[in-house]
């Protein structure tokens, strides 16, 4: 397998904008949705493209993405019913439920560490970690006296207010500086504690179990070949 690189720049016309790879394959849709004004993302877009010059498609990607003013996942409410997709922690409890049984066996099978920490990468509405949190509860008895907390890692500020409504009620509070590492923390009914962060590097060290339910098809990649 090859490993390149595709970049992307804005290719102009009096009446029109369009993206073009440096193949000359256009990325988005048709020139004539540009006729009329630009999207905001569209516009950063070309002017970050006039300023520094060609953008990698993983650039392009984490712009597109999460920029933290007009990304996807930064502005949207995308999931369920009357979102654009829904995954399976939407369709049924059970799916959850199931992921539960199994942390808790494979944390049996490390030997049943005094901490479990459940790290969920991406965790959407926070409908998946509920599910598996409901499992905790319902085995109190066999978890003993561990140590269990929730660690959330969510870069968008919209995702996050769905998942404190969900896992918190909505009684958590958020940093009073922007730099804290924990931007946000909270206790579920259960008396959990759930932090959330922005990076993975800063959840404490600790026996982990890491979620990651349609994820890693998220993240900016570059382009195979």
């Amino acid at each position: 397998m090859r490993l390149s690189r595709a970049f992307i720049r804005a290719v102009s016309s009096p009446a029109t904008v369009a993206w073009r790879s440096a193949q000359s394959r256009i990325f988005c849709s048709s020139p004539s949705d540009y006729r009329k004004s630009q999207p905001s993302m569209l516009k950063h877009l070309t002017s970050k493209i006039k300023a520094t010059g060609p953008v990698s498609v993983a650039e392009y990607m984490r712009e597109v993405l999460t920029n933290p003013v007009t990304g996807y996942y930064v502005r949207n409410n995308m999931l369920g019913p009357d979102g654009d997709f829904i995954t399976s922690p939407e369709i049924s409890q059970m799916f959850g439920e199931l992921l539960g049984v199994w942390i808790i066996s494979e944390w049996m099978a490390a030997g049943r560490p005094k901490q479990l920490q459940l790290v969920e990468l991406g965790p959407g509405n926070g409908s998946l970690a509920a599910d598996v949190l409901r499992v905790f509860g319902q085995l109190q008895s066999v978890l003993g006296g561990a140590s269990v907390s929730l660690h959330l890692m969510e870069v968008s500020p919209a995702l996050s207010d769905f998942q404190a409504q969900t896992l918190t009620g909505g009684g958590s509070q958020k940093a009073d500086c922007e730099e804290d590492p924990v931007y946000r923390h909270g206790t579920t009914a259960a008396g959990l504690p759930v932090s959330w962060y922005r990076c993975l590097e800063d959840v404490p060290a600790g026996f982990s179990i890491f979620v990651a339910h349609e994820f890693f098809d998220s993240l900016p990649v570059h382009k195979f070949q």
